[in-house]
């Protein structure tokens, strides 16, 4: 009697361990199941008050990294079960470093496409186009920006930007300021300040013409930087093709040497401070030192912002007996002489061909 109760009891007990094995092992596959195919392992009350978290993921974290961080942020509930997650779906080595703004109400798939497309852009692009004005060049980076042109023209006639290029290191004149404001694309902080934006700019072309001139010379025909700054300026304004660039700039080293008038076109214009398309025998009587009809040499400032082409035309200034040019065709090729009636021959053929008016 003793031994069949024994008996019975003992395959109770078997028979009990034995489900309670094959529960744990069915719990256990249930949990596998739900994290390979529904990826949801954020699972707040509704009561569980939601919030943005700000996360930084360094630059080569793992994904046990990754989760961990998020778990700490409280962004998921389970560091373990993303990491499961994130091999699961191959995406351990994708997500991407940066600092993120993140859910805590979002799930695994949505959390890891944050991190696939990256950290959001905390710059945006400017561009400032050659050849402008220095009153164009803050026009465009007011419009680019949302500052006032006025408030960045004080910015530089306060002091508040700095250059050792300023025209007779006089910054409260704005027209000392022109051609130094670099033009180029730039990057720039979205909490950068309209003064932190002009400095920029002044630093760029401070890098440029440094790095040049530790590859160059100052030509021996220029007697100071703010020269070089000036005749470039005057071939970025006069020149459409890089071909022409350095033989404009030798006409005027040449025109210089025998002390001619420059009669450049773009110096009459500056002067006016008027953009048309042809210059007017009226507008030569402008009495201003811009106008190279009536002053000999080079004008005090740059008459525009210039890039790095036009520097290095100068600095490459080729030695020629070229005294003339003229725009000759429509795709702003231009000719070359140091014969006036060939210059006259060339100026009534483009207006023939209705290159120039």
């Amino acid at each position: 009697m003793i031994n069949y109760y024994f008996k019975n009891r003992l395959l109770i007990t078997v028979l009990f361990t034995v489900f309670a094995v094959l529960t744990s092992v069915s719990f256990a596959s249930n949990i596998a199941t739900s994290i390979d195919k529904t990826a949801n392992i954020i699972t707040n009350d509704d009561n569980t008050q939601e919030f943005v978290a700000i996360v930084n993921i360094p630059q080569g974290s793992s994904a046990a990294v990754i989760s961990s961080i998020l778990a700490e942020e409280g962004i998921i509930s389970s560091s373990l079960a993303y990491e499961l997650y994130l091999r699961n779906e191959n995406l351990s080595d994708k997500l991407r470093a940066g600092e993120y703004e993140i859910s805590n109400k979002l799930e695994f798939d949505e959390i890891s496409a944050i991190l696939l497309k990256g950290p959001p852009l905390k710059t945006y692009t400017i561009t400032i186009p050659e050849g402008l004005w220095i009153s164009e060049t803050l026009e465009s980076i007011s419009s680019q920006t949302g500052y006032d042109s006025d408030l960045l023209a004080n910015s530089l006639i306060s002091g508040n930007v700095q250059s050792k290029y300023v025209y007779l290191g006089d910054f409260s004149n704005l027209q000392h300021w022109e051609g130094l404001l670099y033009p180029n694309t730039y990057q720039i902080a979205l909490d950068a300040s309209g003064v932190d934006i002009l400095q920029l700019l002044v630093n760029e072309l401070e890098f440029v013409v440094e790095d040049l001139l530790n590859e160059y010379q100052l030509p021996a025909w220029l007697n100071t930087t703010n020269e070089l700054f000036t005749v470039a300026s005057l071939v970025e304004a006069e020149s459409k093709l890089q071909e022409d660039r350095p033989l404009v700039s030798s006409v005027i080293k040449n025109r210089l040497y025998d002390d001619m008038l420059l009669q450049i076109d773009a110096m009459v214009l500056y002067a006016l401070q008027e953009r048309k398309s042809q210059v007017l025998l009226v507008d030569l009587q402008v009495n201003s030192i811009y106008n190279s009809y009536k002053y000999t040499g080079l004008p005090p400032t740059p008459i525009s912002g210039f890039g790095e082409r036009s520097i290095l035309a100068v600095l490459e200034t080729p030695e020629t007996d070229f005294i003339y040019y003229l725009l000759t065709d429509k795709n702003g090729k231009m000719s070359f002489t140091n014969d006036y009636s060939d210059f006259i021959n060339m100026k009534n053929k483009a207006k023939e061909d209705g290159v120039i008016p």
